[in-house]
Order: structure tokens, then sequence, then C-alpha cells
């Protein structure tokens, strides 16, 4: 579909669709007068352009009248145009086959009579026909071709200005953008040299660097190009070349994502080429229009326009096809109709499953991830994100490659220039020659003088950064320990009069000052664990554990936090029995920083999401929140200390910063998307790969039971405490142990054997544990007459609704499995 803005205006013939009746009737009679057929030529070309798009039969009789014209070979010349004109003829109505014919006829005839330019224009047709079918390689074919044969020719006897002007398309469709603009560089110089006052074509060349720099998204530079290419050919009568050009600000507009700006132009386009039929301008204007409603969620009117390009693209062009059935399939979507939406997009992949190599493949694997993202199906959008970062970055590298390619030619060219140059002043030079030698040596020498200074420069500049660095360093951990004794002091008799004063009032504010004072002691910490990694010093601890266990242990407090702000918070977080070898403390940091940002900057009723997978042996963590006020240009700058969008806006701190050194220190990778205003953090950690900042911890034995005591001879009642984490099962024991006797277990399948034995008074117990979860243990517990009676406190980190009826049902399972026996 952009394939047909892409071409615009392809080459600037002697069309002319403008004629009033006056005017033809003039060129009627012109040919049909007895001056000779060299003076008819201007007359046929008018009159046939004029035919071309308006009156098919005046176009046939004048063509055939053309070519029997030439029954006695009395003008080849007639023939050649004639057959010209048909292969545009059959251009127009997309049939490719009829309209190569035609141009080669065209080519053969006028190479036959010596017309090597005229042969030059039906064999760039030739390459534009196989362009707009997608057949690059014998597009290449033929235009390479034109290039050998004008290799012998003088520069101002060759059509240069097409040539290169058809090779920038060339080279566009194939994704070498640096090089098409350098193609139409050269098609420009060239025209300006020998033809400065032709505008029409001119605005063509224009208008496709333009088209260039709009998929290159430098948009401000695309607009620049297309408004001039707009006032060149504001200036003729040509209304075709106008609209096309109107057509392409709409585009630019629509890309730019200004769609209030582009819907004006689109409109005045398609009403245009509905009226004078352009098959793929027509059909480039309702796309488009496509667009635009989508956008402006307007998805009925959208889908009319889509279905209106659909069928002039059906059997004609993929490329086009293919992004029809893209936006269609984002619209089923955006409108619940998960199946139509998978399908559709998965048909226009499928499309161009050929042509991967090709720009167009971009904008489908990004429309893909949006459908995905909509269907909530994370996982694919995910692997179509990955995809699509892969593509850029081959279509990135070949971009390169193919200008290198450009510069080396376009030098070596200049280099043969310059050789005949020179080979003309030879006598001159061989006179000089000792001279420039003199020169030449002074000039490498100035050169090699202020190069080595300048790395000498360089080399300084350098230490004085390092040198730098290190005082920075130093600073930040000297004045972070010299806050933190202030600091504790503070907090120490401010929690004393916490527990000593009854006064609400006065309570209050030494919460207020206990509040802040551990803020502040945060801030320090985020310092001095910055200026640690700053200097090097900072290691990351790695000791083997249940990542997942750890996962939803940080983010239990968020989830009241989500209630008590009226913030809509859900997790997802993927269950392993496997244990991975992890630093919990930096792990830790990079969550709460990530997750306390997105609190900080989320309204009421907005959405909060955490997800994390394990995934060929590497964690994902995603982050997201909806309702952000960012944009795309500032996402850059997330991670730098203290970014400030201005003076009036709270920043980002260090939190932001820390996390992006820290996920460095890990050598791992932190991604934002903005989509939607919902602001995405991605972080990939490696957790097997060797990491020179690691210190690996070795793994004890965790099946060592754990020694527990009881004293028969009491009363105290006896309390088992079920947790696979020391630390949770350390923080209950501190809790009950004035007012029980506790026993550990650190896990089910221990408690069960530890609770049949000692017969508890009541258990606290874990969901999430290995070998036997709570849920299971609570079903063996509630299953055996011995134990059946004791109370069970379940405990968990899962809030989502799901995993709140999975826990209600199991329990439930369990308790009704047998009746209680006694209470």
């Amino acid at each position: 579909m952009k394939k047909a803005i892409l071409l615009l205006v392809f080459l600037v013939s002697s069309f002319s669709y403008g004629q009033s009746e006056k005017e033809l009737d003039s060129l009627n009679n012109l040919i049909n007068s007895s001056v000779s057929e060299e003076k008819k030529f201007g007359a046929y070309d008018k009159l046939l352009g004029n035919y071309l798009s308006k009156d098919t039969i005046k176009l046939n009789n004048l063509l055939q009248k053309l070519i029997s014209k030439n029954e006695d070979n009395k003008c080849p010349k007639c023939e050649y145009i004639a057959y010209y004109y048909k292969g545009h003829y059959y251009n127009t109505k997309l049939d490719i086959k009829n309209a190569v014919l035609n141009f080669e006829k065209s080519a053969k005839k006028s190479i036959e009579n010596n017309d090597f330019k005229y042969y030059q224009t039906a064999k760039s047709w030739i390459v534009q026909v196989y362009l707009n079918d997608g057949k690059l390689n014998d597009a290449e074919k033929n235009l390479n071709q034109s290039f050998l044969e004008a290799k012998n020719k003088q520069e101002k006897d060759v059509d240069y200005d097409k040539m290169y002007f058809t090779q920038g398309i060339l080279n566009y469709r194939k994704g070498h953008l640096k090089a098409a603009i350098d193609s139409y560089i050269a098609a420009e110089k060239y025209l300006l040299k020998y033809y400065p006052n032709t505008k029409k074509f001119r605005s063509s060349i224009i208008n496709n660097k333009a088209q260039v720099y709009k998929e290159l998204k430098n948009y401000k530079k695309a607009k620049e190009y297309v408004k001039q290419a707009y006032d060149l050919i504001s200036q003729s009568t040509d209304s075709l070349n106008i609209m096309v050009i109107t057509l392409h600000k709409g585009v630019i507009e629509t890309d730019s994502k200004n769609f209030t700006s582009a819907t004006p132009f689109l409109n005045k386009s398609y009403n245009y080429f509905k009226r004078n039929f352009h098959p793929e301008y027509f059909a480039s204007s309702a796309f488009y229009l496509g667009i635009v409603n989508y956008e402006a969620s307007k998805y009925e009117i959208s889908k009319k326009y889509l279905i209106e390009a659909k069928k002039l693209y059906e059997g004609n062009d993929d490329s086009g096809l293919a992004q029809i059935l893209s936006y269609l399939a984002l619209i089923d979507a955006s409108t619940g109709k998960s199946k139509e939406a998978i399908d559709g997009i998965n048909e226009s992949k499928k499309l161009l499953k050929n042509d991967k190599e090709l720009p167009v493949y971009l904008e489908l694997l990004n429309a893909e991830e949006k459908i995905y993202n909509k269907l909530g199906r994370m996982d694919l959008a995910f692997k179509a994100l990955k995809a699509k970062d892969s593509f850029e970055l081959i279509l990135r590298s070949k971009t390169n490659l193919q200008n290198l390619n450009e510069v080396e030619t376009k030098y070596q060219t200049e280099k043969k220039e310059q050789q005949i140059k020179l080979l003309s002043t030879e006598n001159e030079l061989a006179k000089k020659q000792k001279y420039i030698y003199i020169g030449l040596l002074g000039l490498l020498a100035l050169i090699g003088g202020s190069l080595f200074y300048t790395y000498r420069n360089k080399i300084k500049t350098a230490q004085k950064l390092n040198e730098l660095n290190e005082l920075k360093s130093r600073f930040f951990a000297n004045i972070s320990h010299e806050f933190r004794t202030p600091l504790t002091l503070i907090k120490s008799p401010v929690q004393s009069l916490q527990s000593e004063i009854t006064n609400e009032n006065q309570k209050s504010k030494l919460d207020l000052i206990d509040k802040n004072s551990n803020r502040m002691l945060e801030l320090v910490d985020q310092l001095l664990e910055l200026s640690k990694i700053d200097s090097g010093s900072l290691k990351l601890i790695l000791k083997d554990g249940n990542i997942t266990s750890f996962l939803n242990l940080i983010i239990e407090p968020f989830e009241f936090q989500s209630k008590e702000n009226k913030i809509n918070f859900t997790s997802n977080i993927q269950k392993t029995d496997q244990n991975y070898a992890f630093d919990r403390d930096v792990i830790e940091k990079i969550v709460t920083n990530l997750i306390s940002n997105a609190f900080k900057y989320t309204s009421e009723n907005e959405k909060i999401r955490f997800y994390s997978k394990l995934e060929n042996n590497q964690l994902q963590l995603v982050i997201s929140n909806s309702g952000s006020e960012l944009k795309k240009e500032e996402l850059p700058k997330l991670f730098e200390r203290f970014y400030q969008k201005n003076d009036t806006q709270h920043g980002f701190g260090i939190g932001l910063s820390l996390v992006k050194e820290l996920v460095d220190l890990y050598k791992g990778t932190i991604k934002t998307i903005l989509e939607n205003d919902e602001l995405l953090f991605i972080v990939n950690l490696p957790l097997t790969l060797p990491n020179e900042n690691a210190v690996i911890i070795p793994s004890k034995d965790t099946t060592s039971k754990i020694e527990n005591l009881i004293d028969s001879e009491t009363e105290i009642p006896i309390l088992l405490i079920v947790d696979d984490n020391a630390e949770i099962r350390n923080l209950l024991i501190n809790i009950f142990k004035e007012t029980y006797q506790i026993l550990e277990a650190q896990n089910g399948e221990e408690a069960l054997k530890i609770a049949k034995k000692e017969i508890p008074d009541c258990i606290i117990s874990d969901v999430m544990m290995p070998k036997m979860d709570g849920f299971e243990f609570t079903k063996q517990i509630k299953n055996n007459e011995l134990t059946s009676f004791i109370p069970i406190i379940l405990l968990t980190a899962k809030t989502s609704d799901e995993a709140h009826l999975e826990g209600l049902k199991s329990t439930a399972d369990a308790y009704l499995t047998k009746p209680f026996n006694n209470e």
C-alpha cells in the first residue's frame, strides 16, 4: 500500500490532463493537417496523455492510427510512441504482463530508429512496472542493463536523471534508505545541470526524498521536502501530480501522528482520485483514511475505507494487501474479536513470507505486537516485540552496508572523472609536479601534527574525566556515611517517643518525622549504592534460592498499598520449583524501585501490572502503569539522576538511575516502552552467565531438618510454623514466642511428620512451598484422624481473584473430604 505512495509520479512525461475542449480540437486539427509527422509528435503526446485517463475509445483509435502510419516504414516513431502509450494504458489497468510487453516493443522500435532517449524512457517504465508488481530482481536487472548501455554515451545524451531516480525507488523498495537519498541527489544534480527549468520532474524527485525521510522517522525534514515539491508543482496545471503530493502531505501527517492535520489532505485526494480513477492512488487515499479513523476509534468508518482499498489490491499487490489486513486485524482486536484478529495478522504475514526483507514487514510485526497487547496475550506480544527488534537491526545494518556501497560507487565515479581531467592536463601537471609533491608533504605533515595533538588532548581529557569520576564517587560515599549518623540519631528518640506518647496529634507528627527519616535513609542508601557501582566496589552476592517465592515476598507490601491508594495492582509470577543463584538485595532494589516509581506516578483507579517469567535461564520482569503523562522523546532521560520534566513538576530522583546501574552490573538489559499512555519497563537478567562482578556463595543442604525442642511438662500451647523462608519463620517466632511453644518446618512434607508426632494446638502455614504446598498439606491434615481437629491459618502473597478462588476451593475440598471429628 505505501508502495503506491512511495512511487508517486514515477517519471515526468509529456502527459497532459487539463486541456479544454477548444485546445483538444486544436490538437486534433494539427495531427490531421498536412504538416510533417515530426511537428505532430507534441500534439500526439498531449492528446494521448489526455485520453489515457478520460476516454479509452479515443485513446485506442488514436493508437491504432499511429501504428498504421508505419505500415510502409514511413513513421517508425509513430509506432513506438503508440506502443509506449499502450504500455501506460495497461499499467493503469494493473495489467502487468501487457504493460511490460508494450514497453518492450516501444524500446525495441526506438533503438532500431537510433532514438536512445526514447529507448531509455521505455526501459525505465519497464523497471517502474516491475517495481509496482514487487518484482525487485527483474527491476534491478533491467536498470543495470540501462546503466551498462549508457556507459559509452556522452553524459548529456543520456537521461541519467530518470535512471538515478529509478535507482532511488529501487533502493527504497529494498530497504536501502540512505542509498535512495544518494540516488535522488544524483538525479537532481543532473537535472539542474542540463534541464534547470524542468519543475515537474524536480518536484517528483523532491517528493520522493520526502518519502524516504518519512520512512526514517525524520518528519521535520519530510515536511520541508514535500512543501518544496508542492510549491514547484503548484505553479503548473498538472492536477494529477498536485493531488499526488497533496495525498503525500496527508500520509506524512498520518505517520507523524498528526491525524487531525492529515484528514483534510486525505479527503481531498480521496475525492479527486475517486472522480479521476487512478487505482493505486485512490487505494492509498482510502487506506490512510482507514488509519486516521482507526486511530480516532471510529472502527466502522475505518473498516469501510480499508475494505475499499482491499478490493483494489487483491491479486495485484501483496504488500499493500498485507498492510490492509493488519489494520483490519487491529480493528477486530479492538472490538473483542480475538480469533478474527489473530487469523488476520497471520494471513498478512503469510502474504509477505517471501519478502521479509521489505520495510513493510516491520510494520506487520508492529501491528502484531499491538494486537496481542490488546488481546492481553503478553507472552505473544513480547515474542512479537523481540522479532520486531531483531528485524529492525537487520534492516538498519543492511541500509548502512548499502550506503557504504553507494558512497564507494560515487567515490569511484568521481575518481574516474578526475583521471580524465588529469589526462587532459598531463603536460601542465608534469611541470608543476615538484611543487605539488612539496605541497602534499607539507599538508600531510600538518595533518599528522594536528592528529597527534588532538590524540594527546583526548588522552589528557580522558584522564581528567577519570579523576573527576573518582572524586565524585568518593564524595557520594563520604557524604552518605556522614548523613547516616545524624539520621539514626533522629530516628531513635522519635521511635522511643512514639511508644511513650498517647496524644494522637503528637503521634501523627512523630509518624511524619519517622516516615521522612526513613525516606532520607533510603535516598542515602541509594547514593551509597551508586557510589559503590561508580567506583567498581559493588559485587553481586549470588546464592541459591527459589526466586518465585522471593518475588512474591517482595510484592506483598505493594498489594496493601494499592488498596490504600485505590489503584488496581495485579501480578503474574511464573511458578518454578527449580532453584537459581541470584542476588536477593539487587533484585529487591530493582523490583521495589520500579514498582514504587509506578505507584508514585499512577492516579486513583489506574492500573499497575507486575509480570515475571523464567525463560532460557533468564529472569524477565515487566512493570507497567497506565495513565502516564510522559512523551516518547522523554523515555531515554528517565534513567538520568534527578531528571525533571520542568521546574513545576516532580523529578525522578535517583531510584531509576540506580535501577539502570544495577541492571548493568547484572549484565542484563532494561527497556522502556510507551504505548497508549501505558509505560512499560522490561528487565531481563541472566541467571547462569558468568559474571566478573559476582561472588558466588555455595548453597547449603536445604533438606536438613530443623531441631525442634518441646517441653512436655508445661501446659503452654504448641504452635507449628511452616514456611520455606527462614526469615518469615523467624519473624513469626518472635511474634508468638511469649505465648506459644514453637515448632518449625520448612515444607509441607516435613511439617506433616511433626504434626502427627507432636499434635500442635495450631498451625500457621505458607501456601507456596517445595515438595508439598500449603493446600496439599491442609488436605493431609484434615484427612488424618489424629490431626483433623487442628486449626490451620494459611499465608499467601497471591491476591488475584484467580488465586483467591483457587485457594478457597482447595481449602474447602480439604475440609469437606472428611468431616471434623471433634470441633
